[in-house]
């Protein structure tokens, strides 16, 4: 399955998180699933964990904002988020 197009981070990230909480996953949702795994990937341990990261101090802030422009990239160059 190819990834559809995003109009916007947010909007690609709210598919991730629903996607990764949901308790059951069809074989259509769980290739998207796989797609969008594999582009987040490509980030560092680190900044893959700040994307998931509820944390409110202004330092968890920051890497969780590091850590989308990194993706933004990633995700422009792949023609996954409108750039």
């Amino acid at each position: 399955m190819k990834v559809p197009r995003y109009s916007s981070l947010t909007a690609f990230l709210a598919d991730y998180h629903a996607l990764k909480s949901a308790p059951s996953r069809g074989s259509s949702d769980e290739s998207l699933f796989a797609e969008i795994s594999a582009a987040i990937e490509t980030l560092a341990p680190e900044a893959r964990a700040a994307l998931d990261s509820t944390e409110g101090s202004a330092r968890a802030k920051r890497h969780r904002e590091r850590a989308e422009l990194q993706l933004r990239r990633e995700l422009v160059a792949r023609g996954i988020v409108a750039g």
